[in-house]
């Protein structure tokens, strides 16, 4: 095992396993709380790839997802029950990039994670079983499309891409869904459920060398398939595919988001810089503490669901900020002004400096978290980033690269427009 410094001098083990398997130990003195989550480069964005012998092959919208959730089934039982047994908290989570299981506790933490490698390496599929869980899922979709917040999001990423699988629900679509089949589904695990395509982090106060051999020897046994994964995207136009799209819900006062399609820096410093910058530049912009904040505040035109974020990684960038209104012309007019008066009169290097200090402040506390540790581990991995090299990209960060980030990601020109309007 390869021990790592951290910037915490909390000690960091690192072993690469004879299947390919990446796997870090975290060590956290003191902590009763122990946490492990298992995952694999496989989310949503992954609906056509290609295999060898096979071609390309384009499978249903929605499949990691639903793989995710056929993961917990066996023939006898059910995954929950057994780690109610250890008194653990178990879960997943499926994203646009990866597929996600993990679990905390306090005692029993290692019946735990054997229980976590195992039945992730066990797929239990029939015909009868998935069939149940189709009419599950749809039931999830159908309660998202009345949930205003999920919607109006949706919207935007339609109204923003024309091709790019991101424009599609993490869940798929009704109508995706029905076409999904034990098959697909045993083809889609053996391709992307490989230890070379997946990942483990696990952190605690325990021995690392006793947890690495635990490890070690749950991988004996694990039938896997090695294949080099080839994934397809469409091209996608720099243009957004609508400006402005408008629908009406069952709500009580309207909501607008503006979003701005972003440029796609796939991988390392070049892709944490921009990840970290445009949060800051949101974060000067639509902060509560921020001037424009109070001026559309005191005016009425926003509430206290007014925010701004940006998310970025190998494939896709893009920028929301918005909330409920009034009055979603006026609002949209006066952040289009708020957002060209600040790329004319810049960020200044005193107002960059505070920034890049609430930045590393928020990063710090963080390391009392062990669910987001673990996880942002686990993203930055897969990213081709390096949550270890945060604190380093953060303090890099120039006046002059954050106001060419604010010149280029917060282009008014690749921007459109969701609202949602009472019936």
């Amino acid at each position: 095992m390869q021990l790592i410094r951290t910037i915490t001098n909390e000690p960091l083990y690192h072993e690469i396993l004879g299947n390919g398997l990446p796997v870090y130990i975290l060590q956290k003195p003191g902590f009763q709380k122990k946490y492990a989550v298992f995952a694999t480069r496989y989310g949503s964005l992954d609906s056509e790839f290609e295999v060898a012998g096979r071609g390309i092959v384009k499978v249903p919208d929605g499949i990691a997802h639903f793989l995710e959730h056929k993961l917990f089934e066996e023939e006898e039982g059910h995954v929950f029950q057994r780690f109610a047994q250890f008194g653990a908290s178990v879960n997943a989570y499926t994203s646009y990039n990866l597929t996600a299981y993990l679990f905390s506790t306090i005692e029993y933490f290692p019946e735990a994670l054997t229980e976590l490698l195992r039945f992730v390496q066990n797929p239990y599929l029939t015909a009868e079983n998935v069939d149940k869980e189709r009419g599950i899922i749809e039931q999830e979709l159908r309660m998202y499309d009345d949930n205003p917040s999920r919607k109006i999001y949706r919207n935007l990423l339609n109204a923003l891409y024309h091709k790019h699988p991101i424009r599609i629900d993490v869940s798929g679509t009704v109508e995706s869904i029905q076409d999904i089949t034990v098959d697909l589904l045993l083809e889609c695990y053996h391709l992307f459920y490989q230890p070379a395509n997946m990942a483990l982090v696990v952190i605690g106060d325990f021995d690392p060398h006793q947890i690495m051999d635990l490890i070690k020897a749950q991988m004996e046994s694990w039938n896997y398939q090695a294949q080099e994964i080839k994934r397809i995207f469409p091209d996608e136009p720099d243009t957004v595919c609508k400006p402005w799209f408008e629908q009406r819900m069952n709500i009580s006062q309207p909501r607008y988001y503006l979003g701005l399609k972003g440029t796609v820096r796939h991988s390392g410093r070049e892709l944490l810089k921009q990840q970290f910058a445009v949060n800051m530049i949101w974060h000067s912009l639509a902060a509560k503490s921020s001037p424009v904040f109070e001026r559309l505040y005191n005016s009425g035109l926003i509430n206290d669901s007014f925010g701004a974020s940006f998310q970025a990684a190998p494939r896709y960038a893009f920028s929301v900020i918005g909330g409920e209104t009034e009055d979603p012309d006026k609002l949209d007019a006066a952040i289009r002004e708020a957002i060209t008066e600040l790329k004319r009169k810049q960020i200044s290097s005193d107002l960059v400096e505070r920034l890049k200090r609430q930045s590393l402040g928020s990063y710090f506390a963080a390391h009392n978290s062990l669910d987001y540790l673990a996880n942002s581990f686990i993203v930055h991995l897969f990213n081709g980033t390096s949550f270890l090299d945060v604190p380093k990209v953060i303090e890099s960060l120039t006046a002059d690269e954050v106001n060419q980030f604010l010149q280029e990601e917060l282009d008014l020109e690749r921007s459109a427009v969701s609202v949602l309007l009472p019936e």
